[in-house]
């Protein structure tokens, strides 16, 4: 893939119908992966940190009510004349998957795959690989955080590469390095809304999750307490019913007795009232803040993903963070990142995944030039304690904040005094979107929704007023007029109809 090649060259081995490159693999999510890698690296990176001096970090999921793991039942519920199974169709979609998947069982004396479709045929310990590799295949919350634990080993890469320094004459190791550990500038949280509810969460996909990730996977959730004799003591609200509480749990907090699987909160801090104000994410996200480790942030969606190579430029990224002398008023304080659609099956789907990479991405380089470009949530890396001086990452008032994340870029170009949000391409996060008409709808309705509310705030008419008329205008078309489009767009869609829909013309297509 380094090695230097001619554009004749290039041209044969890659775009010819009759030469192929026998090296260059034929999955296409391989191919995008190689490719986005060296695309990436020729980009201009800045030097990075170097292990064990490596900023802390942590990323963040909120989660409510996704699926954690793919069940049996949901994957495989029987044969039906009139409807697929989806076991079946993500065997046919990632077929040469499959098959080594099946190499891997067999190389583990796991008796393999040889029944194949036949799914009556396997066993319940085949089962729960097969619903494991099926969940890292769909849009699952075990995904994500699978994703974003890359995390963990690529530091680990960087912190054996200075293990060999100082083998070499006039080479110094620090001595930070013999005790360092990746988990000391990485965590992940999970911020999981409904984890104190009885029956609301599967305590055994969540149990699995910390088996599989033992040493950065940390859950934060609400947890409420009724009000007892010590309640007027505590000085707390006569009207109040309630007590809630931020709660943190991790793999290492024993489980409660009777309780399905869950665990008691390592840490417990009470907060002044019912803490779901808003549409519930934004609240979701901003009470779990307290519990974040190191100076930078990273809010990742329950449907997203990594990829190792990607995770190793993490000190990289990090990089755009620093500054010549310490206290810089021009500091960086977000760095905007694109993601990878990888829900483009379909028309419906095709259509909402390159409806996503023309803003999250290309739009996003010319916003970025043009002083235009906002904070959306993911995957964004953030400057924790500023934002946390601002009020959270996302606003959390209902309908008006329809689209949350929007407003911390808003408030950071308000409160910035000058500084800019800079849009980097040499690093991703894949990303699934809806592949249904009516949920693909319903999204482009929500942002359509979304933008009509921003020009009602408050922060749109001061930035009306704080901007200069290029990048004024700039921002005001990127959002309002693009997202309006969209959801004019999307709700237009014609939908295909032929049959008895049309009896003058049964083989025909009509509107």
């Amino acid at each position: 893939m380094f090695q230097e090649q001619s554009i004749c060259q290039r041209a044969f081995l890659h775009y010819g119908c009759c030469i192929r490159d026998p090296n260059w693999p034929q999955n296409p999510e391989v191919q995008w992966r190689l490719l986005a890698l060296s695309r990436g690296l020729g980009l201009p990176i800045p030097k990075p940190f170097r292990a064990p001096f490596i900023p802390g970090i942590t990323a963040m999921i909120p989660h409510y009510g996704e699926t954690i793991l793919e069940k049996k039942d949901s994957l495989y519920g029987g044969r039906d004349d009139d409807i697929v199974p989806l076991m079946d169709w993500l065997k046919a979609r990632y077929e040469d998957e499959w098959h080594n998947f099946d190499a891997r069982m067999q190389a583990k004396n796991m008796g393999g795959l040889s029944a194949g479709s036949n799914w009556d045929d396997y066993s319940d310990e085949q089962w729960e690989k097969i619903c494991g590799w099926s969940s890292m295949r769909l849009q699952t919350l075990f995904r994500t955080v699978a994703g974003m634990m890359l995390y963990h080993p690529a530091l680990q890469c960087h912190y054996e590469e200075v293990q060999g320094v100082g083998k070499v004459r006039g080479e110094k190791k620090p001595a930070l390095a013999d005790v360092w550990t990746p988990n000391d500038c990485f965590n992940c949280i999970v911020s999981m809304q409904q984890y104190g509810i009885p029956g609301a969460v599967n305590y055994g996909h969540v149990n699995k999750m910390f088996a599989k990730f033992p040493s950065s996977l940390k859950v934060a959730f609400i947890d409420f307490k009724e009000k007892n004799i010590h309640a007027e003591v505590d000085k707390i609200h006569p009207r109040q019913k309630r007590r809630y509480f931020s709660c943190l749990v991790d793999g290492q907090c024993s489980e409660v007795p009777g309780s399905n699987g869950r665990r008691k909160a390592k840490y417990t801090v009470e907060l002044p009232g019912y803490p779901i104000l808003g549409d519930g994410k934004s609240d979701n996200q901003n009470h779990a803040i307290i519990f974040l480790r190191g100076i930078f942030s990273q809010c990742i969606d329950a449907n997203q993903g990594g990829y190792f190579e990607q995770m190793l430029m993490l000190p990289c990224v990090l990089g755009e963070f620093r500054t010549i002398d310490r206290g810089d008023d021009a500091a960086k304080q977000i760095i905007g990142l694109p993601e990878h659609i990888t829900s483009d099956i379909g028309s419906v789907g095709d259509f909402a995944a390159g409806s996503e990479v023309a803003f999250g991405t290309i739009l996003q380089r010319t916003y970025s030039v043009l002083g235009a470009r906002m904070h959306y949530g993911h995957p964004d890396i953030m400057n924790k304690q500023y934002m946390m001086q601002q009020g959270g990452v996302s606003k959390a008032t209902k309908t008006i904040n329809l689209s949350e994340d929007i407003f911390a870029g808003m408030d950071f170009t308000l409160r910035g005094q000058g500084r800019s949000i800079k849009h980097c391409e040499y690093f991703h996060v894949a990303k699934g979107r809806d592949l249904g008409f009516n949920t693909v709808l319903g999204f482009f309705s929500k942002l359509s929704s979304g933008a009509g509310e921003q020009i009602l705030t408050r922060q749109m008419f001061r930035l009306g007023q704080l901007l200069h008329l290029p990048e004024a205008l700039t921002f005001y078309y990127a959002h309002v007029g693009f997202y309006v489009t969209q959801g004019l767009v999307s709700a237009s869609m014609p939908i295909l109809v032929r049959g008895p829909s049309c009896p003058s013309s049964p083989g025909r297509y009509t509107f």
